[in-house]
C-alpha cells in the first residue's frame, strides 16, 4: 500500500474519538429511552393508552423545564460575570432586553427553538475566564438540577401516596442529566460547536481561544443591536492576516463583509463574501443558504447582473432557519436589475416585514435602513 493511501495517525484518532462521542450520546439516549419507558410502564402511573398519550403534555413541559434550567444557568453564569443580559429563548418563549426593560416575546425562529442564551460583556478585562463561566454555566445547572431531581425521586419513590410526583422527579432528572452529557461532550457537528467543544478551546488557550472569543464577541454583540458598521473589526481582520482553517473564518469573513457593507465599501467587501463562500462546508447545511442569497443580491444590486444572480438564487436551499427577509431583498434586488420596478418594491416590503423575525438586532438595523431607501428609489422609479 502507498503511504498515500494510508490514514495517519491523527487521522485515526480523530476517527476513534468520532466513534466515542458517538457511542456516549446513542448510550445517552438509550438510558433516557430506558427510563421513559419505565415512567410509562403499567406498574407506574399509566394503566391505559388514554392515560400514556396523556402524559405527553407533561413530557413536553419537562423538555421546556429542563431547556430552561440549562439556558438559565448560562444566564446566572453571565449575570456572575458581569455580563449583560440580553436574550433568552427556549422552545416559543422569548424574554429580551429592550432599552432599560426586559419584555417576553413569542420566538418565531426555529434555529433559536432548542434554547439559547445571549449576554454581552461590558468591557474585554478578563474576557477569556468570563466566558469560560459563562459557557459553563448551563451544563452544570443541568447538571445540579439531575442531582436535585433524583435525589428527590430517590426519597419519595417508596411512598406510593406520592408516586405520580415521584414520577415526574425522575422524568425530570433523568432529562436534565441527558442534556448535561450531551452538552459537555466535546464536539463539533455539521459546524455547530457544543458547550464542552467551547470550553475545552477556551481553556486550552492559544489561537483557538482567542478565534473562539472574538466570535463570541462579534455574534453576541450583533445580536444585541450594534449594527455591522460600528463592529469592532480590528481582532477580526488581525485574525484573517494569518489564519485560514479555523472552522469560525467563514463567520469573521461574513462579519467583515457586512461590516464593510455597512460602510457603504461594496468593493472592499466582496471578497470577503467569495472567501466565505469557499469556506462554507464550515457551516452548518441549514445556513448555507444565507451566503448564496448574500451573492446573488450583490450580483443583482452591486454588479447589474441578474441572470447570473438569478442562477445564484437557485443554488440557496431555502430552508425553516433561512432569514425570510434575506430571500425577498435577493428577489427585490434582481427585479430591480431587471426593470421590473413594481415586482422589485413589493419584494422589497415583504424583506421590511420580515425583518421583524431576524435575531440579528444589529444587522437588523442595517438592513431596515438598506429597504427604506430602496423602497424610496423603487418609488420614484414608478412614479
Amino acid at each position: 500500500m502507498s503511504t498515500s493511501s494510508r490514514r495517519s495517525p491523527q487521522a485515526s484518532k480523530r476517527s476513534l474519538t468520532a466513534w466515542v462521542k458517538l457511542s456516549i450520546i446513542l448510550l445517552t439516549g438509550a438510558l433516557g429511552g430506558y427510563f421513559f419507558s419505565y415512567f410509562l410502564q403499567d406498574n407506574l402511573y399509566a394503566p391505559s393508552l388514554y392515560h400514556k398519550l396523556a402524559l405527553l403534555p407533561v413530557l413536553l413541559g419537562v423538555v421546556l423545564l429542563v431547556l430552561i434550567v440549562h439556558e438559565g444557568g448560562h444566564v446566572l453564569a453571565g449575570w456572575w460575570v458581569g455580563f449583560e443580559f440580553r436574550m433568552v429563548t427556549v422552545g416559543p418563549f422569548m424574554l429580551q432586553k429592550e432599552g432599560e426593560k426586559i419584555r417576553f416575546r413569542w420566538n418565531t425562529r426555529l434555529n433559536a427553538a432548542g434554547g439559547l442564551a445571549m449576554c454581552l460583556p461590558k468591557t474585554e478585562q478578563n474576557l477569556r475566564r468570563n466566558f469560560i463561566k459563562f459557557v459553563a454555566g448551563g451544563p452544570i445547572a443541568s447538571l445540579l438540577f439531575a442531582l436535585l431531581c433524583l435525589g428527590i425521586y430517590y426519597l419519595t419513590s417508596r411512598h406510593s401516596q406520592v408516586l405520580t410526583l415521584s414520577n415526574f422527579w425522575l422524568l425530570s432528572g433523568t432529562m436534565s442529566a441527558m442534556i448535561f452529557f450531551t452538552t459537555i461532550i466535546p464536539m463539533r457537528s455539521k459546524g455547530f460547536f457544543s458547550d464542552g467543544a467551547r470550553l475545552l478551546n477556551l481553556i486550552k488557550g492559544g489561537n483557538k481561544a482567542t478565534i473562539d472569543l472574538v466570535i463570541l464577541t462579534a455574534t453576541v454583540a450583533s445580536s444585541s443591536g450594534i449594527r455591522p458598521r460600528d463592529l469592532n473589526v480590528a481582532p477580526i481582520a488581525q485574525i484573517l492576516e494569518s489564519e485560514r482553517a479555523h472552522p469560525f473564518i467563514p463567520y469573521l469573513q461574513l462579519y467583515m463583509y457586512a461590516h464593510l457593507i455597512d460602510q457603504q465599501k461594496p468593493a472592499e467587501a466582496y471578497p470577503y463574501l467569495l472567501e466565505a463562500l469557499a469556506g462554507k462546508h464550515h457551516i452548518p447545511t441549514g445556513y448555507q443558504a444565507m451566503l448564496w442569497l448574500d451573492l446573488a443580491f450583490y450580483q443583482a444590486y452591486y454588479l447589474q447582473k441578474p441572470q447570473e444572480a438569478q442562477e445564484t438564487l437557485q443554488k440557496a436551499k431555502i430552508n425553516a432557519v433561512t432569514p425570510t427577509h434575506l430571500v425577498h431583498k435577493s428577489k427585490a434586488a434582481i427585479g430591480w436589475a431587471k426593470g421590473a420596478n413594481q415586482v422589485a418594491l413589493q419584494e422589497a416590503y415583504q424583506a421590511l416585514e420580515a425583518l421583524s423575525q431576524s435575531t440579528d438586532k444589529g444587522g437588523a438595523i442595517a438592513e431596515e435602513e438598506f429597504l427604506q431607501q430602496f423602497i424610496q428609489t423603487l418609488e420614484n422609479a414608478i412614479a
